[in-house]
């Protein structure tokens, strides 16, 4: 894929990303000022368990899908059939489970909450984790077939809805956690029905049940890694409520959410491109050094996302939430610099999926699943929710070392470590410089605090880390930018 490609797509996704982003933000006034920051533990617990159920719902075929729709590109009755095998298998077993599920919805609540009160919130959230599985696993076909736009199109609707939903139930009829549940599996079910249907009429009802079993050995291995990967992600808000009380995960939760809004802006419109592009730049002869310097632009975009993000914390946490939950800041910047180095891993992982050994990445996430946990362990029940951020930057740190480790063994890809390291080292600096300026007052604090984030992107073009050859490249999509955009609504300007 082009340099020009690669930006469009990325600019579609993340424009979609942008608005699946602000439309869910818009929601946390209504939740913050509609039930207490306990109540809001309690919906952050159910949906990290919402999390875990999916992982075992999807069998490990997310990755299956992307990885063997891509090798099949040559043969399309093939591609087809990788989507209407893998989701008739699912929709079964998925449905199976689910009814399994229901009839102890009592012991769930008893589990999670100590109380059977719950009961039917365990219900609700057993339902519509059946049919965001089934939506999870069709929309991964537009994403397959770079259909962008649909894709953005899907979420941006979905959420709208959700939203719609939300104001409805949650802040006009004041159902509260219910309302937040109701809403959830209302729009969850509407949109998984439409877009299983569309793919199911572009993929026919092809079942080939070798290819199933191709797929199933490719991602059983990873499902154990996935439950690694969701202990690193979630499994502190399970010691808070262990060690604390579900304030704190209430706390901690809408903290956590803020602080890992800028890699979502960053990540996840990168994620749809690379998904579906990772193996084509590997068999290149340049791959390696391609892969290398597409982890360093990724890590930069990161950091100047979260430097902005941890320097306006506290602004943005009083503009959407209630005072109750204000304290959850504190947590952003650490939960954000986490992220930094899970964005690393995600370019370490191509190693593992272009040489199918999806097996070192189970030993890879196994380790930093145990390592951290041995930090929620040792710091969660002495420093409370600043413990849990201080255990997630530990172990995402010590998450990104591991992989490279199992990575470079099977696939080596040359990583451009001064590059990297300096963008640690300035962003860091950057930080603490902003840091010292007080937050108030308000207009003073943000417009001093913005400089301080731009600075750090001027600093690095400044300073030589752009090279020449990607100065070049900058430049020339800026003239076609400017040719395509700015010339033409100029000239539509012109008498």
């Amino acid at each position: 894929m082009r340099f020009g490609e690669w930006v469009k797509h990325f600019l579609v996704y993340g424009l979609g990303v942008i608005l699946m982003n602000l439309l869910p933000a818009l929601m946390i006034p209504i939740y913050t000022y509609r039930i207490s920051p306990s109540e809001y533990g309690v919906l952050e617990l159910l949906n990290r368990s919402q999390e875990i159920l999916l992982l075992f719902l999807s069998f490990g075929l997310r990755s299956a899908l992307l990885t063997f729709y891509q090798m099949g590109k040559d043969e399309e009755h093939r591609q087809k059939n990788v989507y209407s095998t893998a989701l008739q298998f699912l929709i079964g077993f998925g449905f199976l489970v689910t009814v399994l599920a229901l009839f102890a919805s009592g012991f769930w609540s008893k589990l999670l909450f100590g109380t059977r009160y719950y009961g039917q919130a365990v219900v609700l959230i057993l339902l519509g984790t059946f049919f965001e599985m089934v939506f999870q696993m069709a929309v991964l076909y537009l994403q397959s077939e770079l259909k962008s736009s649909m894709y953005v199109t899907v979420f941006t609707t979905r959420l709208v809805l959700a939203i719609i939903l939300n104001l409805w139930l949650v802040y006009w009829w004041r159902w509260g956690l219910m309302g937040i549940l109701w809403a959830t599996l209302i729009h969850t079910v509407v949109y998984s029905v439409a877009v299983t249907v569309h793919m199911f009429r572009q993929t026919g009802m092809n079942f080939s049940r070798p290819l199933l079993d191709e797929m199933l050995r490719f991602g059983a291995p990873l499902m154990v890694g996935a439950f690694a990967m969701f202990i690193l992600n979630n499994g502190d808000r399970y010691f808070l409520n262990i060690y604390g009380t579900r304030a704190d995960v209430g706390l901690y939760a809408l903290g956590y959410k803020i602080g890992i809004l800028s890699m979502s802006l960053v990540l996840m419109p990168f994620g749809k491109i690379w998904s579906v592009t990772m193996v084509d730049i590997s068999k290149r002869p340049d791959g390696p050094v391609e892969l290398g310097k597409i982890a360093t632009y990724l890590i930069a975009a990161c950091t100047i996302s979260t430097l902005g993000l941890s320097l306006l914390c506290p602004y943005a946490i009083r503009l959407l939430a209630a005072p109750a939950y204000w304290e959850g800041y504190r947590v952003v910047p650490l939960v954000g610099a986490a992220y930094i180095f899970y964005s690393w891993t995600v370019i370490m992982d191509a190693s593992f999926y272009v040489t199918k050994k999806t097996l070192y990445k189970l030993y890879n996430v196994t380790i930093a699943g145990a390592v951290v946990s041995l930090f929620y362990y040792l710091l969660i029940p002495r420093y409370g929710m600043m413990g849990a951020a201080w255990a997630t930057l530990a172990g995402f740190a010590s998450f990104a070392g591991t992989t490279a480790l199992f990575a470079q063994r099977v696939y080596y890809i040359r990583y451009e470590m001064f590059r990297i390291a300096l963008l640690f080292a300035l962003g860091l600096m950057f930080y603490k410089l902003g840091s010292f300026i007080p937050v108030t007052p308000m207009i003073l604090g943000i417009a001093l605090r913005t400089l301080v984030t731009l600075a750090y992107p001027v600093a690095l073009w400044l300073g030589g880390f752009v090279r020449e050859e990607e100065r070049k490249a900058i430049g020339a999509y800026w003239q076609v930018l400017r040719v395509r955009y700015l010339s033409g609504a100029e000239a539509q300007a012109r008498p």
